[in-house]
């Protein structure tokens, strides 16, 4: 749900705080952020009262808004909030000014087709940058919402990758909703990232053991055998890579898995 596609916040927030589907229970999460009672929350937002600027400040973060939607949801609490007409018009201006600089293409989504070295070194810090990229091609999670509990991130890690993405044109934005850009990421295998690369997948890895899940696949094994015979068991999984490579390129995008394969000398 996109702040910016509202013009009052007891909307937005009935949107965000919904009591059906993903979003049940919010409200009474919410209550306890602010120290309130639940009651307190639906009383505002179907009633004539308001909450303060610290209450709003405080929804704001739950929500997980970036610097410029929190500026954005202050100015809509303030717009309803005011008491007089110069103070009405002063925060319209200030929201229709926000709007109209938001339908510059060039100023809503700053591409950058070219990563410079430092674009890289963000996008390979953390294992969640290439998942959130890869995650938002899945029609399910597409929403920061989403992917944030998919991958249970918060919302704030979740908001400042998606802004990362979207300014470097890996991902779109379009009202809210996220999918994948035109612009693509490859590292080389002689990059000095590839080792940051593939420890960050081998700690999910081992992440993954801990949850017991009976549906992912871990092998592990010390073998000792000729050198010709390692030679032809590594034609194996490389040809095994290949086959996995014509799965992959036509399979419809509706999971998000990781691929890891460990063959190596002691």
């Amino acid at each position: 749900m996109i702040v910016f596609d509202f013009k009052n916040y007891k909307n937005y927030l009935k949107k965000v705080l919904d009591t059906k589907g993903d979003a049940r229970g919010s409200r009474s999460k919410l209550a306890k952020v602010l120290g309130c009672q639940t009651g307190f929350i639906s009383q505002v937002l179907n009633g004539n009262t308001h909450f303060s600027l610290e209450h709003c400040a405080g929804i704001s973060k739950y929500i997980g808004h970036d610097e410029e939607e929190k500026h954005f949801f202050m100015l809509l609490c303030q717009l309803d909030k005011a008491g007089s007409v110069e103070l009405r018009e002063y925060y319209l201006a200030q929201i229709h000014k926000i709007l109209n600089e938001r339908k510059e293409i060039k100023n809503r989504i700053k591409v950058i087709n070219d990563l410079n070295e430092v674009d890289f070194i963000t996008y390979y810090s953390q294992w969640y940058f290439a998942a959130i990229h890869v995650l938002v091609s899945i029609h399910a999670f597409q929403t920061k919402e989403s992917i944030s509990k998919r991958l249970n991130l918060n919302i704030e890690t979740t908001n400042l990758v998606l802004k990362f993405l979207v300014e470097k044109g890996l991902i779109i934005e379009d009202s809210g909703k996220f999918s994948v850009g035109q612009s693509r990421i490859h590292l080389d295998r002689k990059s000095p990232l590839i080792s940051k690369h593939h420890t960050n997948w081998k700690i999910e890895a081992i992440k993954s053991l801990e949850k017991n899940n009976h549906s992912d696949l871990h092998y592990s094994s010390v073998v000792a055998l000729s050198k010709k015979d390692a030679e032809k068991i590594k034609e194996v999984m490389l040809k095994s890579l290949v086959d996995i490579e014509d799965i992959l390129r036509p399979s419809p995008e509706e999971e998000i898995y990781s691929i890891s394969m460990d063959y190596f000398t002691l």
